[in-house]
């Protein structure tokens, strides 16, 4: 009996104008997102990423002529890869920072001749994570939800359909008296009511899918994005996801339109809760959050980097005494004119370090508490869930930063290590001078590497596609509990 009211519904549903409108629109979108994909913004980023990585290679292949010159000036920028299912969730990937960049930020020198003093010495100070929003752009991070990929098609239009095709589905049939006359048959209403929503979500998966299909064609005949096996499976994921998520809004339709004796009053309360959840929460709520977890401003960074700098120097250079003792090139050093530079520009790096790491970290936690407050929206949910499976958004983003803070400590255990086996070396780590001069192979340098797979990327989705399927779930509860309780005239 419900498949034989799901037929009924199918063939209402496709001759109506709203399948049509659907079905065009869909199709359209998703063969715009595909062409602006593959025509310019996936080769653009691929040249610029490859052109990235190649000077990077050959700066530290430069470098690792000399391995104190390479500890001092690090490995260089590290470069996030960019992922070819960027076309379903942009995610803000586009204008989040590519790059972190591990590199020291210039030379420095003193020259000093007195009656009692004569001193000269030029250094560069030592490297360190350098994060390029971090202290001169705004939180990029922060949610937006208006580009043209996946989750604003299906997120936004797609959810938006849904509505339309069950507004009316308890409300209008109410009003014209056919309800009455179905439930004059011995059928029971939770079969009426999965009858309806099966139909319903077997007519929207039909513009769905073509779209969908569609795109995949564009963007594979192109060849320019050659898909793995783990993300076929990560699209495959998508896709159920999406479902899940238009099962939502085909379930709040049939709720509210139990509700209403009317179809019109239906229609309207839906546009109203769409609007509220899928528009205004996700544009305007997480802007407002944002304001709870403040992060300090541009000027105020500057105030406080500058005066954790001056207090290092005024206590390391008080009564001159990083001058006195001698420099760091004379030949043979004295090992504790090394250790005593050591200790000097290994704090000015710890502290520049440490102030950049915590800097960052409170915009990556404005940002998860903006996500928390955005998922009182369903389209949010489902954003964050494409996002985390696509490698794109906030969650690819930290998730990229913590691999670079791993990779800077594996770095500086491989120039220890290397160190130590060079007997002319006076093991002095940080400064030039105090380590080894030789050269070191490059192959044997620890290379950056960030690579998502299908396991990372479904934990990180996990937590939203949880809450997708007990949202779609309670709906479902709900829909059933206020048909059964309505009055079917």
């Amino acid at each position: 009996m419900i498949w034989h009211i799901a037929k009924r519904e199918i063939l209402d549903n496709v001759t109506r104008f709203r399948f049509a409108l659907t079905l065009i629109l869909v199709m359209v979108l998703m063969v715009m997102n595909a062409g602006v994909f593959v025509s310019s913004q996936y080769p653009r980023r691929i040249t610029e990423y490859s052109e990235d990585t190649r000077e990077a290679v050959a700066s530290i292949r430069k470098k690792s002529s000399n391995l104190g010159d390479l500890a001092v000036k690090g490995p260089g920028n590290l470069y996030k890869p960019v992922s070819p299912l960027t076309f379903i969730a942009t995610g803000e990937d586009a204008n989040l920072p590519k790059r972190v960049e591990g590199a020291s930020s210039g030379g420095y020198g003193i020259g000093m001749t007195t009656p009692d003093l004569s001193f000269q010495y030029s250094w560069s100070a030592n490297w360190w994570l350098q994060y390029p929003q971090d202290t001169s752009r705004k939180n990029d991070s922060l949610p937006n939800f208006t580009e043209l990929d996946w989750t604003f098609i299906i997120g936004v239009v797609m959810s938006f359909m849904a509505i339309l095709f069950t507004y009316d589905t308890i409300s209008g049939e109410r009003e014209t008296g056919t309800l009455s006359l179905l439930m004059a048959n011995s059928v029971s209403r939770a079969t009426v009511l999965l009858g309806k929503f099966t139909g319903a979500f077997l007519t929207i998966l039909i513009p769905l899918f073509i779209g969908v299909l569609l795109n995949l064609m564009v963007v594979s005949a192109s060849r320019l994005a050659s898909f793995s096996g783990d993300e076929w499976a990560r699209v495959g994921i998508i896709c159920v996801i999406s479902m899940i998520y238009i099962s939502i809004f085909l379930w709040l339709g049939l709720f509210i339109s139990s509700q209403f004796s009317n179809s019109s009053s239906s229609l309207l309360t839906l546009l109203l809760i769409w609007i509220v959840f899928v528009v205004l929460i996700p544009n305007t709520m997480g802007v407002l959050a944002s304001g709870f977890k403040q992060v300090p401003s541009r000027s105020e960074i500057s105030r406080i980097k500058k005066a954790k700098e001056d207090a290092i120097d005024n206590r390391h250079k008080a009564g001159d005494k990083l001058y006195r003792t001698g420099s760091p090139s004379d030949q043979p050093p004295k090992i504790e004119v090394l250790r005593m530079w050591a200790d000097y520009l290994n704090e000015h790096a710890d502290a520049k370090s440490r102030f950049d790491d915590e800097h960052l970290n409170k915009q990556f936690a404005q940002v998860a508490f903006t996500q928390q407050i955005t998922r009182l929206s369903p389209a949010a949910i489902y954003t964050y869930a494409v996002e985390s499976l696509a490698g794109t958004g906030f969650a690819r983003h930290q998730r990229f930063v913590q691999q670079t803070r791993r990779y800077r400590q594996q770095f500086i255990d491989f120039i220890k290590s290397e160190d130590r086996g060079d007997n002319e070396s006076h093991h002095v780590y940080l400064v030039k001078e105090g380590l080894s001069q030789k050269p070191v192979a490059f192959n044997s340098i620890p290379k950056f590497s960030d690579e998502l797979t299908l396991g990372i990327t479904f934990k990180e989705a996990l937590l939203d596609l949880t809450l997708l399927v007990l949202l779609a779930l309670l709906l479902f509860m709900a829909a059933v509990l206020t048909f059964l309780r309505s009055d079917v005239k």
